[in-house]
C-alpha cells in the first residue's frame, strides 16, 4: 500500500524556528554592532535648526538670534567610570562584628544602676526572647516591634501576730505583764491591709514610668498592726510594730526664739505639724524672716512663680497665728496617712493622743504629732529618736529593724490642744499602761522632762 507523504517534517520545524529566531535578532543591538565592525558607524548629517521668536506687532523688531547648531556624533566609546576617577577599597567587618567590651561612660546607664538607687537587696534578671517573624521590611513597620515586659517579684508579708513579734523583739513578754493575754485577743487592722495596698500602688506606678521603685527598707517598714483591748477593761490599743527615721518638723516662736540652721536647712523640713494650737504670745515663729526672704527672692526671680509664692504666703499667715511641735524638743510619734482614713473605727488614733514607746525593755512617753504619707510608716522626732540612740539625728534613723512598738491609745488625748504638759504626758501614759495590765518587773519606763518652756519675757519686735 502506498504511503502518504507528511506535511511536516521535522527539517520544516527546524526551517521555521530558525527564521523565527532570526527575526528576533533583529531587535537587538547584536546587527548593529555587525555592521559596525564590517563597513564602520554611519556618518551622521548635521542639520542646523533656526529658532524663531514670535515678536508683537506693536514690538519693535528683536535683533535676530545666531542659530542653533547641534554637534555631530561621532563616534564615541562606552563611558567608563574608572576612566575619571577610582572607588576607595572597601573594607568589610568580620561577622558577625564584635560587640563592644565595655559601655561608654555617659551613654548609657546600665538597668541594674537604675535599680540600685536607694534601694537595698533588690535583684535585677534581665532576659531577651526571640520569636520567629517574616521578613525585616515587614516586621519593622509592626505597631509593637519591640516589646518590653517587666515583671517583679515581691514578696507580700502578713501581719505578725504576738508570738511573730518576738522576731523583732523578744522583751516583750517581760515589759508587759499581761502580753500573751492583750495578744490571744489581738485583730489585725484593716489599716494594715490599706498602707501595703498603697506600697503595691507606689510599686506599680513606678513600674510603669520606669523609675527608682520604693525601696526594700520602706517597703519592709511595718511587721504588723494590730486592734487590742485590755482583758479587765474598756481601754482600746493600736499597735505599730515598725522602725524609727527621723522627721525635724516643727516650729515654735513662742518657746524658741531662733531655730538651729541644721534643722531649718535639713531636707523635707517643714515648719508645721498637725497638731498645732493657738499662739499664747506675741513672740514672731523664728521661720517667718525665713520664708519672707525666699519671697522676696522668688518675686525677683525670673519665671512664673506665682504658685509657690501663694503657698509660701499662706504658710506665713498659719505661722503668724499657731504654734507647732518641735522636733529637737517635744517627743512625739507620726503614724501613716493612710490611718486618717476609717473615721468611724474606735481604734482610730487622733493628733494629741497619748502613746507608748517600747525598744528593747525600754518605754517612753510620746503623743501623736503629725501624720506622714499614706504608705510610710514609723517615724518619731528628733527629741523621741535621740531616746532611743544617741547617734541619731536628722540624716541618721536610731533604729533600722522593725523593733520598735508604737502603743497607741485612741481617744485619750486631752479636751484642748497646746504645748505638751509633761508632767501630765509621764502621768497619764503610764495611767494607760497599767489600764491594759502594767509594765513588768524588767521594763524601764523613761520619764521625758521638759527642755523648752513658754518665753515669759517681752518680746524686742512684736509681730
Amino acid at each position: 500500500m502506498r504511503r502518504k507523504p507528511r506535511i511536516i517534517t521535522w527539517f520544516k520545524v527546524g526551517l521555521l524556528l530558525g527564521l523565527f529566531g532570526l527575526a528576533g535578532a533583529l531587535c537587538t543591538p547584536y546587527p548593529e554592532r555587525l555592521y559596525n565592525r564590517l563597513f564602520g558607524p554611519p556618518k551622521v548629517k548635521v542639520v542646523e535648526r533656526e529658532v524663531i521668536r514670535e515678536v508683537p506687532a506693536e514690538a519693535p523688531p528683536a535683533q535676530e538670534l545666531p542659530p542653533i547648531t547641534t554637534p555631530a556624533l561621532g563616534h564615541t566609546e562606552p563611558w567608563r567610570p574608572e576612566d575619571n576617577f577610582t572607588m576607595p577599597e572597601i573594607v568589610l567587618p568580620p561577622f558577625p562584628p564584635p560587640l563592644p567590651e565595655r559601655v561608654e561612660a555617659g551613654l548609657f546607664t546600665h538597668l541594674s544602676e537604675f535599680f540600685r538607687r536607694g534601694t537595698y537587696q533588690t535583684h535585677l534578671q534581665s532576659m531577651v526572647n526571640f520569636k520567629k517573624g517574616t521578613t525585616a521590611s515587614q516586621d519593622r513597620v509592626r505597631k509593637s516591634p519591640f516589646l518590653l515586659k517587666l515583671q517583679m517579684e515581691v514578696f507580700l508579708p502578713h501581719a505578725a501576730n504576738g508570738k511573730e513579734l518576738l522576731h523583732a523583739n523578744a522583751k516583750l513578754p517581760l515589759v508587759l505583764r499581761n502580753y500573751d493575754q492583750l495578744m490571744a485577743n489581738a485583730a489585725v487592722s484593716p489599716w494594715f491591709s490599706a498602707l501595703y495596698t498603697h506600697k503595691q500602688n507606689s510599686l506599680r506606678y513606678s513600674a510603669a514610668k520606669l523609675q527608682p521603685f520604693l525601696d526594700s527598707h520602706n517597703y519592709y517598714d511595718t511587721d504588723t498592726v494590730l486592734e487590742l483591748k485590755a482583758p479587765n477593761g474598756d481601754t482600746k490599743v493600736l499597735w505599730l510594730q515598725a522602725d524609727m527615721d527621723v522627721v525635724s518638723d516643727g516650729s515654735d516662736g513662742d518657746r524658741l526664739a531662733k531655730m538651729p540652721e541644721r534643722i531649718i536647712n535639713s531636707d523635707n523640713f517643714q515648719p508645721m505639724t498637725s497638731y498645732r494650737w493657738k499662739k499664747r504670745t506675741k513672740f514672731q515663729n523664728p521661720v517667718i524672716p525665713v520664708l519672707e526672704a525666699k519671697i522676696t527672692k522668688l518675686t525677683k526671680a525670673k519665671g512664673d512663680h506665682a504658685g509657690e509664692i501663694a503657698s509660701l504666703r499662706r504658710m506665713v499667715s498659719e505661722l503668724k497665728i499657731y504654734s507647732y511641735l518641735i522636733s529637737e524638743y517635744d517627743p512625739f510619734i507620726v503614724l501613716p496617712g493612710v490611718f486618717r482614713e476609717g473615721g468611724h473605727s474606735p481604734y482610730r488614733p487622733s493628733m494629741g493622743d497619748y502613746a507608748a514607746v517600747v525598744y528593747g525593755n525600754r518605754v517612753f512617753p510620746a503623743i501623736v504629732g503629725d501624720f506622714g504619707p499614706k504608705r510610710k510608716s514609723g517615724e518619731a522626732s528628733l527629741r523621741l529618736a535621740k531616746a532611743l540612740n544617741p547617734e541619731a539625728s536628722v540624716y541618721r534613723r536610731p533604729v533600722s529593724s522593725l523593733g520598735v512598738s508604737y502603743i497607741i491609745f485612741p481617744g485619750s488625748r486631752e479636751p484642748e490642744t497646746g504645748p505638751i504638759d509633761y508632767p501630765r504626758l509621764n502621768a497619764r501614759v503610764r495611767e494607760l499602761l497599767d489600764s491594759i495590765g502594767g509594765l513588768g518587773e524588767q521594763a524601764q519606763f523613761c520619764e521625758m522632762p521638759e527642755l523648752l518652756p513658754i518665753r515669759t519675757e517681752t518680746p524686742k519686735t512684736p509681730q
